[in-house]
């Protein structure tokens, strides 16, 4: 069977696919997604839905900040466009240290945050964390305060994208594509079980999957799932109005208690699982002993759910986006790890924009599919 033509067909339904659709909707561009499961049932729809670009340097800080700025203007229109809640909190934020080793360096996290305009950032000694809150364990150190991040439900988030989206005439198709078509090195359709559909560019967002489109394209993918889980108890009362993050026993850990009124205890980090999302009972230990450290109150309070997901991370660590090499109209967005809801936003423009015209004025040359130089014959 064949669709009728399309300008660009987006392969991946999760966050940064369909912030990639929604973009080039509103450019005017006609875009299919296709889907294989369903709208946000992995990683985009099982993430912590914490944006808070102040906890990371490195590669792609600025495009993270880039991307917060973003969702500031963006959630609350693709709210009004679905009419999906995407369960917005303004929190502040405390990084807590855990071990006297840590001072130092939060310290002087301070004067870095505090160069972005949009963060406001202060050191915290210990009676003045317990101040802002009482119930976390008087056995830390300090910590670095950071007004304010926000936090979203991720599943609602991708489902309000999705369906914002189709509000802007994106055609939504449940299927597993096969492979992309050529002409002369032009990519012109993909190709699903039992049908094609025509198009002139196709922009590859399969996440945790992207390695199966390296035949696609003739160059290896070195995208790996990595295992997250995260377990979600009882609230507190009062609510816990702070998103409080440390290294507890060694890794990293977040305690917030979101718009469902449950504790969300968030993430392990598992390499090597595979395609395994079976929440495991170490995991549910670990998440527990890691909480506990940060709010000792937490010991007594029963687990509601417990979920594991797969990120696509990438073999640097870094994203791969841009244009795939030799093949004209093919364009890459994956390897975001945890960070694909933040990413979200910025993904979207600078993909649309290479799409559009042909190049972006956003920071993304160094993380292209080129540096890894693998092809496969």
């Amino acid at each position: 069977m064949q669709n009728s033509r399309r300008d660009v067909v987006v392969v991946g339904g999760g966050i940064v696919g369909f912030s990639i659709a929604y973009r080039l909707a509103n450019e005017g561009v006609t875009v299919t997604v296709i889907e294989r499961d369903s709208v946000g049932n992995n990683a985009s729809g099982y993430a912590l839905g914490l944006l808070n670009p102040t906890n990371e340097t490195g590669v792609t800080e600025g495009l993270n900040h880039h991307s917060f700025k973003m969702y500031k203007e963006l959630l609350e229109v693709v709210q009004e466009e679905s009419g999906v809640d995407v369960q917005i909190l303004k929190l502040p934020h405390i990084e807590l240290a855990l071990e006297q080793s840590e001072v130092i360096k939060l310290k002087s996290e301070v004067s870095r945050i505090n160069e972005f305009d949009e963060f406001n950032a202060n050191w915290l000694e210990t009676e003045e964390v317990l101040r802002l809150e009482p119930r976390v364990s008087s056995d830390i150190f300090g910590g670095t305060l950071v007004e304010h991040v926000i936090m979203v439900d991720s599943y609602n988030l991708t489902l309000a994208t999705a369906q914002a989206a189709e509000h802007r005439g994106v055609e939504v198709v449940l299927g597993e594509v096969k492979g992309i078509n050529y002409h002369k090195g032009n990519a012109v359709g993909v190709t699903l079980k039992d049908e094609e559909i025509a198009c002139d560019s196709v922009v590859l967002a399969l996440g945790p999957w992207s390695v199966a489109a390296s035949s696609w394209i003739d160059i290896n993918i070195p995208i790996v799932p990595q295992k997250g889980e995260i377990v979600r108890v009882e609230g507190l009362e009062p609510q816990l109005n702070l998103h409080l993050h440390g290294n507890a026993f060694g890794s990293s850990c977040s305690v917030v208690q979101k718009k469902d009124n449950a504790i969300w205890l968030a993430a392990t980090v598992e390499d090597g699982t595979g395609f395994d999302v079976n929440p495991s009972i170490e995991a549910m230990e670990v998440l527990s002993r890691r909480g506990v450290r940060m709010i000792p109150a937490l010991e007594s309070h029963q687990m509601v759910l417990h979920t594991a997901c797969m990120r696509p991370v990438s073999s640097d660590g870094e994203p791969i986006l841009g244009k795939v090499p030799g093949k004209d109209r093919v364009f890459l967005a994956t390897g975001t790890g945890g960070k694909g809801v933040l990413m979200g936003p910025v993904i979207g423009k600078a993909i649309s924009d290479l799409v559009i015209q042909g190049q972006t004025d956003l920071p993304i040359s160094n993380l292209g599919l080129e540096r890894f130089g693998r092809s496969i014959s």
